[in-house]
């Protein structure tokens, strides 16, 4: 099962099936609704079946999530159906998709948040909040079983059982006896990464302890006792079963190596290695270490892809050795890595076929604007592409009967699941209703573009441009991606908070805005030099940079009004924002800044707990946007739900505060209480860019600068 990161970190998402909502209606174009494009379904958790064709996925449908399931027709098409049946827009997400039972029933979460931190309550319901809760359902049925609070459940490929954390802890339960769920391990430390030997006779799990070890640790069923593998200092991490079941492999990173603090540059440490132990003995060795300097730092890939173990025995796992995210193999024996995707390019996302010898993995080798699919052996060889064009392929995942399938979109087409044919043709699994009202004709094709910084580096974006509006210059916003670590595309996100803020572009184009979305520096795509840049945040703020050099590129148009330019993003995107107007004030006639960080000394504690040095808290002071409030004359409103899980809510405190002492701009706010970062609720999106874009209309709208409005 592959990791999710929040923003599925972020990684990274909303009344009843969108109830009307009374959203403001620019009186300055016409053009598509805000409703209308944000009303594409967006689908995430593919999944295929262990013993068959089929697949499943989670569809949010404006906000009402519900799993499909698709099964291939004797003609080659599909059927696909609901397999639940949930109707309302009310927070409730699920997660983590898992076959059981022979490919009988699907187990999966339901509540919480994918931001962690406990219980939401974005209804603000006076019963309470919702808890993750694990819940089973077998194909056929209606109504899922639920076995109480918990997360990150794992199957039994042999049985019907179901391992799962509570509380830190393993707990096991049966799926015909739900709410009858027992502790199995009693950990002193808090366990997660759970994984099934291949018989099921064993439960592979690693304790992450208070000292900042993290022990692989293996409960056998029969004789319940938990032993460790080669116990250390370390931090061990993705757990992969040999085929026979009596080997385990994982990695290990060096104490103290690679724990980042804040968002300080780190391209080397001591270097990480891959493991190999036998199960019944309990000896293990490392079979490979990365080399010293580049490449030395582990990363995953972007789904969490870290580690494979093939049926040809061998080992495939990321490594930077070239400065970029490549897929690598090894005997599982030990021997050379054999690179086995291309340099110069970034994995996104794999999975092993049912031969388990062969990868199919999605990259943005040949077109860094977009992402494909490629196929290659596990013991290496030339890759070949599988698809290819205008278009994004991502997240694949492989069914046992040969099937290769994928999230598919294109400028004007949003995220769909596919199948994808030989010669690279692909097949809808899935249209919804709603698609019948989706505006894709209304929206624009986003073009390339590159353009320099302040400091001479290449910044790549993608420009949306109005089309059939009248001609003379236009106002233009600047749009800044969350993360930073993401990238934005030429087409519609694999993630969903930026699907919706890449929709949030297309109909601020279709109202007459040119907007220019950036990937600054400190984000994936283009190697590790560009993601773990020098100087970058609270060391630096060089970020500033790549602003500067937008603000430019957008000066340089003849088709720009400069009076006239914008700027908004989320996450890191409203620390963007909030930098472009405190350190650059003069080029912008209002900004959007949605739960971005404003004061890296009071948000990141490492700056100031007891015993730091001043310097770098200083340093971070400066970095800041509050250390230039002084200077800000823009228009800015501020949104943020006050349940934030990633960004404190004191942040947008303590820069309105600040606004306000100076005295020389009353910021706007929007405050969504019981809201977490990436809005869960379909209607907090909505009306977040519904307030955004009246905003930015009543600001930016008017020829001439429209500031003091």
């Amino acid at each position: 099962m592959k990791v999710r990161k929040l923003e599925r970190v972020l990684a990274l998402a909303l009344l009843c099936g969108v109830a009307s909502m009374s959203l403001s209606t620019p009186a300055v174009a016409q053009g598509p609704t805000l409703e209308s494009v944000l009303s594409a379904p967006f689908p995430t958790d593919l999944t295929a079946s262990p013993g068959d064709g089929r697949i499943v996925w989670i569809s949010n449908e404006q906000g009402v999530r519900n799993i499909m399931l698709a099964e291939r027709k004797a003609d080659g098409s599909f059927a696909t159906r609901a397999l639940t049946g949930y109707t309302r827009d009310d927070g409730y997400e699920l997660d983590h998709l898992t076959w059981a039972n022979g490919g009988k029933a699907i187990v999966f979460t339901g509540g919480g948040s994918l931001e962690g931190g406990g219980p939401v309550n974005t209804e603000s319901l006076a019963a309470g909040p919702m808890v993750k809760e694990i819940l089973a359902l077998t194909i056929g049925e209606t109504t899922p079983r639920n076995f109480g609070p918990g997360e990150a459940p794992e199957a039994d490929p042999k049985g019907d059982r179901i391992a799962f954390i509570r509380g830190g802890q393993i707990w096991i339960a049966s799926l015909g006896a739900p709410g009858t769920a027992t502790q199995l391990v009693h950990d002193r430390g808090s366990a997660g990464s759970l994984s099934w030997s291949p018989d099921g006779s064993k439960l592979a799990f690693v304790s992450r302890r208070r000292d900042g070890q993290a022990l692989l640790g293996i409960y056998d069923v029969v004789a319940t006792t938990v032993s460790w593998m080669s116990p250390s200092t370390d931090r061990d991490a993705a757990l992969r079963w040999s085929a026979d079941g009596k080997r385990i492999a994982w990695i290990r990173i060096p104490a103290g190596a690679q724990s980042k603090q804040g968002f300080l540059a780190v391209r080397t440490g001591p270097p990480w290695s891959v493991w190999v132990g036998d199960v019944a003995t309990g000896a293990a060795k490392p079979v490979w270490r990365a080399d010293t300097g580049r490449g030395s730092v582990f990363r995953n890939v972007e789904d969490g892809s870290a580690l494979f173990f093939t049926a040809d025995d061998r080992l495939v796992f990321p490594w930077e050795k070239t400065g970029w995210i490549r897929l690598y193999s090894i005997p599982a024996t030990g021997g050379p890595a054999t690179a086995l995707t291309p340099d110069g390019s970034e994995v996104f996302a794999a999975d092993l076929d049912a031969s388990k010898a062969k990868f199919v993995f999605s990259s943005n080798a040949t077109d860094d604007d977009h992402r494909h699919l490629w196929e290659v052996s596990a013991a290496g060889g030339a890759p070949r592409m599988l698809t290819r064009g205008a278009s994004i392929e991502d997240l694949p995942a492989l069914t046992s009967d040969g099937g290769i399938f994928a999230l598919h979109s294109t400028g004007r087409d949003p995220l769909t699941p596919v199948a994808v044919r030989p010669g690279g043709a692909m097949a809808a699994v899935y249209t919804p209703a709603a698609s019948a009202n989706f505006p894709r004709k209304a929206l624009v094709e986003p073009q390339r573009v590159v353009f320099d910084s302040s400091d001479k580096l290449p910044v790549h974006g993608q420009l949306f441009m109005p089309e059939g509006k009248a001609s003379g210059k236009k106002p233009a916003i600047l749009f800044f991606h969350g993360g930073p670590q993401r990238q934005m595309l030429l087409g519609w996100h694999p993630m969903g908070a930026y699907t919706h803020l890449y929709a949030m572009n297309q109909f601020l184009a279709s109202q007459g805005y040119i907007v220019l979305s950036v990937n600054f520096r400190g984000g994936t795509g283009y190697g590790t030099d560009w993601r773990e840049p020098i100087g970058f945040a609270e060391t630096g703020g060089s970020e500033v940079r790549d602003i500067a050099g937008a603000v430019a590129y957008l000066k340089g148009r003849a088709d720009v009004d400069t009076a006239r330019i914008g700027v908004y993003g989320m996450s890191y995107g409203g620390v963007m924002t909030s930098l472009a107007l405190a350190k650059l004030p003069q080029e912008f006639a209002a900004g959007v800044d949605i739960a971005g960080v404003h004061d890296w000394k009071t948000f990141l504690p490492y700056l100031t707990e007891p015993g730091a040095p001043p310097g770098p808290a200083e340093l971070a002071f400066n970095s800041s946007a509050i250390s230039s409030v002084g200077d800000w004359r823009a228009p800015v409103l501020i949104i943020q739900g006050d349940d934030d899980r990633a960004v404190n809510f004191s942040q947008s405190v303590e820069l309105v505060g600040a606004l306000r002492n100076v005295g020389k701009v009353e910021p706007e706010l929007f405050v969504l209480p019981d809201e977490v970062h990436d809005f869960i609720r379909h209607r907090s999106w909505l009306s977040v860019f519904d307030k955004a874009q009246e905003f930015l209309q009543r600001k930016l709208m008017k020829k001439g600068r429209a500031a003091k409005q």
